[in-house]
């Protein structure tokens, strides 16, 4: 992407300070999403600034990116994000993405476990949307469904109640839970 639009792309990542959302705000509000920008968000989400994944998945968020708008290789590189010791803001980014994006087949069982992982990890937020991420996991691959109910046990136990909460919302959503 080249022009106006890739100069105010990359003015409003590097304005970002990781707090306020208002750069990427103002782009979203000009800009609508095609495929070349939605590979060139995919892209600084690869990069290796924490910075930078977060406002571009912040982004791809509140474009309403779906796994129909991205390729196999776009999609593993969001996903590839929960896998990673990627900053929280992204895989919260991610996570809340899950009900509309495609997991490879290669790519479920080490999702799964991270998921498992960050599912008890210390973050209150990552917790609820990593179990939220498993179930839309489990939604696509049948054969995790047991390890999700064991995770929604576990987590209808936490001691935070915004992590029960999300469970008790994917328990209406999702008929087979």
């Amino acid at each position: 992407m080249t022009g106006p639009r890739a100069d105010a792309l990359a003015q409003a990542l590097f304005d970002f300070d990781g707090k306020r959302t208002g750069p990427l705000e103002r782009f979203a509000w000009a800009h609508s999403a095609d495929a070349s920008l939605i590979a060139e968000l995919c892209d600084f989400a690869a990069s290796d600034d924490p910075n930078l994944q977060t406002a571009a998945t912040w982004l791809l968020k509140r474009f309403g990116v779906t796994g129909e708008q991205l390729s196999s290789s776009q999609s593993e590189t969001l996903l590839g994000l929960l896998i990673q010791d990627s900053g929280w803001l992204p895989r919260i980014h991610v996570l809340q993405m899950m009900d509309t994006l495609v997991v490879p087949a290669s790519m479920a069982a080490p999702l799964m476990n991270a998921l498992t992982a960050q599912a008890r990890g210390a973050n209150t937020f990552i917790r609820a949307w990593s179990v939220h991420g498993a179930v839309a996991l489990a939604e696509q691959r049948p054969a995790y469904r047991a390890n999700v109910l064991d995770l929604l046990a576990a987590a209808e136990q936490d001691e935070a109640a915004s992590v029960r909460a999300r469970i008790r919302q994917l328990r209406k959503n999702y008929n087979w839970l």
